[in-house]
């Protein structure tokens, strides 16, 4: 089992996505596929929807993500 300081409570996840500097993401698509992200920076963030605009540095591909679905980042397991 996981150490509390081994995990990241949502409020210093988003500190860290939006922080503008790259960093490494996992989240579940809403079909329950898991999505491992690597090298990405969030270009925007919307408190009212819970969401963040990410783009991925290598392809410039960028994708809208819920925050609750999000459950690590940098190797950090992200709790609500």
């Amino acid at each position: 089992m996981l150490e509390k300081s081994d995990m990241l409570h949502l409020a210093q996840a988003r500190k860290i996505i939006e922080s503008g500097e790259p960093f490494d993401i996992s989240f579940w698509k809403r079909n329950g596929e898991i999505v491992e992200a690597t090298n990405v920076v969030c270009t925007s963030s919307y408190f009212h929807g819970n969401t963040f605009n990410l783009k991925w540095l290598d392809s410039s591909e960028f994708r809208k993500v819920k925050a609750s679905l999000i459950f690590n980042v940098n190797g950090e397991e992200v709790y609500l």
